[in-house]
């Protein structure tokens, strides 16, 4: 009798087994959506499509993007966070999702209810001044900030973006006095960053047009290390100047899913995701959408966003940087 029952309970163990690598093995029996919380057009946007397109034809699937604005990424990623974890819901997204940990008061999700698979690539953001700026280097231009205290003006693309929050950085670690100008959007900022009203703004390498024709001058960059894109343009970190020793400032993109994903499952979306990373025509097109081609391992990245938390939690709660 003890033996029968012994079979019969390894049967079952086995049964199990097999039950829980089933999602795994037959993934995916549907569509799968890429939820993308940002407008259709942007770059998360641009960068999910890329993948989206890719994971089709190794799925064999419909892989569709589903953008879900609004509420400062809030609204798409709740709706992320609350999906059934069978894998044909993912979300790929940016520093919002850092950022609205802090910002946003009682969040209508867990974080925790969200896995991160990986970062997908990144984006450094470099530092952009109007012409009539007399700075030519980061130290020219904390000195020249300094001498003359509320003159320096940054925009940014909104109140809490990544551009805001760098330049709140930029400002407490070097002690400068800088009047925040926040817009709606990249595009006004640029325009009167050109415009010479105001001095100074955070922003992707694609505004590097303005530098080669001479409408701005670019002083710096947010990586810790020279990139390849622009190898003459010194990182920031780099710069001689001792608070800044450890600055970086820019976006992450990266892909989650709800976490009650099965892990089996978890690690052969992340397989699949990771071999279409590594082929070089989403790495050039990655490139060519201005990004720079990332991954990281599971774990990294959650390493990766917990220590994103511990560097812009201080600087948003000491600058009191609020959504509005």
């Amino acid at each position: 009798m003890f033996t029968r029952r012994f079979s019969i309970g390894i049967a079952a163990l086995f049964c199990a087994a097999a039950a829980y690598a089933q999602p795994a093995q037959n993934f995916p029996t549907k569509p799968v959506q890429i939820i993308v919380p940002y407008a259709a057009g942007g770059v998360t946007d641009i960068l999910a499509r890329i993948v989206a397109l890719r994971l089709t034809d190794k799925w064999k699937q419909p892989v569709i993007v589903d953008n879900r604005p609004g509420a400062g990424t809030v609204i798409g990623t709740a709706a992320a966070a609350r999906a059934p974890g069978d894998g044909h819901t993912l979300l790929i997204t940016a520093f919002g999702y850092t950022a609205n940990q802090i910002l946003v008061p009682n969040l209508p999700y867990n974080p925790q209810a969200l896995a991160p698979l990986s970062i997908l690539a990144d984006s450094y953001s470099y530092l952009y001044v109007n012409s009539a700026v007399p700075a030519s280097n980061v130290p020219e231009l904390i000195a020249y900030a300094k001498a003359n205290p509320g003159k320096l003006t940054f925009a940014s693309s909104g109140n809490g973006s990544s551009p805001h929050i760098a330049a709140e950085l930029f400002a407490w670690r070097t002690g400068i006095d800088m009047i925040h100008v926040p817009y709606k959007g990249n595009g006004p900022a640029i325009n009167d960053l050109v415009g010479g009203q105001v001095s100074a703004l955070f922003d992707t390498v694609a505004t590097m047009s303005f530098v080669n024709s001479g409408k701005l001058k670019v002083l710096g960059i947010g990586s810790p290390k020279p990139i390849a894109r622009s190898p003459n343009v010194v990182p920031i970190a780099k710069s001689g100047v001792p608070a800044l020793a450890d600055f970086t400032a820019g976006g992450w993109f990266g892909m989650f899913l709800p976490s009650s994903t099965p892990v089996e499952l978890q690690k052969k979306i992340y397989a699949d995701v990771r071999a279409v990373l590594e082929t070089k025509e989403v790495h050039e097109a990655i490139l060519k959408a201005g990004l720079e081609p990332a991954l990281m391992s599971q774990a990294d990245f959650a390493a990766y966003l917990k220590k994103d938390l511990e560097t812009w939690g201080p600087v948003i709660r000491e600058r009191k940087i609020r959504l509005d």
